[in-house]
């Protein structure tokens, strides 16, 4: 017998490149589409990002 899981939820990689694709990053300032920085170095999406995302699509 199969169980109802409902929605999963995303992968965390999957929503962070959701975010880089829909928002603006609050902590380094760059526009949709541009991966986040620090100090010049790409690094992994703010949590800052991913939090504009889900209030620009709510």
């Amino acid at each position: 017998m199969r169980h109802h899981h409902g929605l999963r939820r995303p992968l965390a990689a999957r929503t962070a490149a959701w975010a880089v694709t829909v928002a603006c990053c609050p902590q380094c300032q760059v526009t949709p589409g541009t991966p986040c920085h620090d100090d010049g170095q790409q690094c992994t999406v703010h949590p800052r990002r991913i939090q504009e995302a889900k209030e620009t699509c709510a």
